[in-house]
């Protein structure tokens, strides 16, 4: 009997050992059980999630990969436009028929209703009310218009474009002086420097109706795009909605292949002094080199984020423990590994200089800098799973 028992706990041991030991890197990552996915057969994929809070409430969204980067030479700052162009008139929404719609519904656009353009992709954003069942399928019929049912008329485009410009004209002054010399060195050479989404004034000046609808002809498609739907909904009934409304979409014949644009290796280091006399601060920012990012697929991928995001973090509490010195060598800081476009990723630290200048800024943290990749390095071997 005694020996039954010793036996007994040393199954229990290792048991316990066993539900505790590091998983497998290349598991790979389980999609929550929640979530509803799937993909029509024009290539539209869907994501459908039952949230009951808050009640009633259901957000939309439309994902288009397609952004500025993907623009013709006459053609900077139309995938902005097109946005802008989504609110103005569709196959079944004349002009400011779909803001009334919304704004008798209790959506606000600004507040509720949205959208943004990046270098890579194109966001459409719908929260409604479904107290009432048939604004659940009006509301994915806007997303179907915005798919592929917005008209471009002629007119209209003459009216938006005072706005965009506006728009332009607005974000006119010392960041934007400053992008303009940083960003072809932080990109090296990519196409990236040259297709800000806002455009550039010559182009929105003088484009013809017809380059926009060619950029939405183009990549304004259902292999692109993805719809959304996440709130207090019957999974169930909105995939067949979701079918309803985007089966119908097709691709281009002669479909233009969707590439992303690679950002060149740096090969050395680069120092960059950019000034103007309405920045409103002086900062001193320690940028590294791009290096390939993927969404975590598996363990392992999980994993590295997890340190990349944890040795960023105390670096970042590094830094405000000076900030809060009697003399501190810089006023605020912070880092991070930041995304920055579609496959890219780069450590970046950042200090805002106080009156002892740029010189103290630099030497503080290359010494925090320090310590944060010896404590990392040192705690990931230690902590890294071991294959036999």
């Amino acid at each position: 009997m005694k020996l039954l028992k010793l036996l007994l706990a040393a199954t229990l041991v290792c048991c316990s050992f066993a539900a505790f030991a590091a998983p497998d890197p290349a598991t790979l990552l389980p999609l929550d059980p929640q979530i509803k996915t799937g993909k029509l057969a024009n290539g539209l994929t869907y994501y459908i999630q039952r949230n009951r809070r808050p009640e009633k409430r259901v957000e939309l969204r439309l994902v288009v990969k397609a952004g500025s980067v993907l623009e013709d030479e006459d053609q900077l700052g139309l995938a902005h436009f097109t946005e802008h162009m989504a609110f103005n008139g569709s196959t079944h929404f004349k002009r400011h028929e779909l803001i009334s719609w919304l704004q008798s519904v209790g959506v606000k656009f600004g507040a509720d209703l949205n959208a943004y353009t990046s270098f890579d992709e194109t966001v459409y954003m719908l929260p409604i009310p479904v107290d009432k069942k048939e604004n659940l399928d009006k509301g994915l019929l806007v997303l179907e218009d915005w798919a592929q049912g917005v008209t471009f008329n002629d007119a209209d485009v003459e009216s938006e474009r005072g706005i965009v410009l506006e728009e332009l004209r607005l974000g006119k002054g010392a960041t934007d002086r400053m992008n303009k010399v940083l960003l072809p060195k932080i990109f090296n050479g990519s196409l990236y420097a040259r297709r800000l989404p806002i455009g550039k004034e010559e182009v929105l000046k003088s484009f013809k109706p017809d380059a926009i609808r060619r950029f939405y002809k183009d990549w304004y498609r259902p292999d692109l795009m993805a719809v959304i739907v996440v709130g207090d909904v019957d999974p169930i009934e909105a995939e067949s909605l979701v079918a309803r409304h985007f089966s119908k979409l097709v691709n281009p014949a002669k479909p233009r292949p969707r590439i992303y644009q690679p950002i060149p290796e740096r090969k050395e280091s680069e120092a960059i002094v950019v000034t103007d006399r309405e920045a409103p601060s002086n900062l001193v920012t320690i940028r590294y080199p791009f290096i390939e990012r993927t969404e975590s697929k598996t363990v392992g991928e999980y994993r590295t984020r997890m340190v990349e995001l944890l040795s960023a973090g105390l670096l970042s509490q590094r830094i405000a423990e000076l900030s809060q010195q009697s003399n501190p060598p810089f006023l605020q800081g912070y880092s991070n590994m930041a995304k920055a476009v579609h496959g890219y990723q780069a450590f970046v630290s950042s200090a805002v200089v106080g009156k002892a200048g740029a010189l103290p800024a630099i030497r503080a943290w290359w010494r925090k800098a320090n310590v944060r990749a010896n404590s990392v390095s040192t705690w990931w071997s230690l902590s890294a799973p071991k294959r036999t």
